[in-house]
């Protein structure tokens, strides 16, 4: 579902025209439809990663409601994807190929056919958010049938050259797969948030993994409360 400008004014709480400005100078995605702009929520919440911004958890509400306080926590999903380390390949679609093998998917959906719906998303918008970090995803979450959201995180051998914001090359890769667009935003906020921490930002630079790893996303995750704005804490 597309949000309208002042849609994301108030998720923001700034005027309309601040959101042009951001438009202009801050490289806040949008589209031009008929003249009037339009956003999609899982581009703001990547791009309020980056740039620290809050927002309103209302930026959740969709056809199905607002978010649930029973929602899947980044570690959970993390557990079910698995971590890949010293994953090689000089291109996007190499990497991507490697790091979609295994992943526990619908049997009706084949290998190739889910990797492109991946680099279908990076010809819309690179998925790198800067510090050496990609999330790359479907457009459409909801094309993947999957029981529960998943998040497989991928250390490369050699860092990816991407179009980031901060122009760093990526070697950190979240590939996240989800069953609805309402958990794909939520692991996103959840991401986000984690990312803030220092001891969390310091475990993916050494490419930690396993149990060291999911220690340290828990014990962060113990510092927000469910009941918070997702958009400033949530694990």
């Amino acid at each position: 579902m597309e949000l309208a400008l002042k849609d994301v004014a108030g998720i923001f709480g700034v005027s309309e025209n601040q959101v042009i400005d951001w438009i202009n100078t801050a490289n806040l995605p949008s589209e031009l439809v008929s003249d009037q702009y339009r956003f999609h929520r899982p581009d703001l919440l990547e791009w309020a990663a980056l740039q620290k911004r809050e927002f309103s958890s209302s930026i959740y509400r969709t056809v199905n409601g607002d978010l649930s306080r029973a929602g899947t926590h980044l570690t959970e999903a993390l557990e079910r994807g698995g971590v890949l380390s010293n994953v090689a390949g000089n291109d996007l679609r190499t990497v991507l190929g490697t790091a979609l093998d295994g992943l526990p998917l619908p049997s009706l959906m084949g290998p190739e056919t889910l990797l492109e719906l991946f680099l279908a998303r990076e010809q819309i918008g690179c998925t790198a958010i800067g510090q050496g970090m990609a999330i790359p995803h479907p457009r459409q979450p909801v094309l993947l049938t999957v029981p529960d959201p998943l998040v497989r995180l991928v250390y490369l051998s050699e860092p990816l050259e991407m179009p980031a914001p901060d122009g760093k090359p990526v070697d950190t890769l979240f590939l996240m797969i989800c069953p609805t667009s309402h958990d794909h935003l939520q692991l996103l906020a959840r991401l986000g948030a984690l990312l803030q921490v220092g001891a969390v930002r310091e475990s993916f630079q050494k490419k930690l993994a396993g149990e060291d790893l999911f220690n340290i996303l828990r014990e962060a995750g113990r510092q927000f409360h469910e009941d918070e704005d997702l958009g400033t804490g949530a694990q």
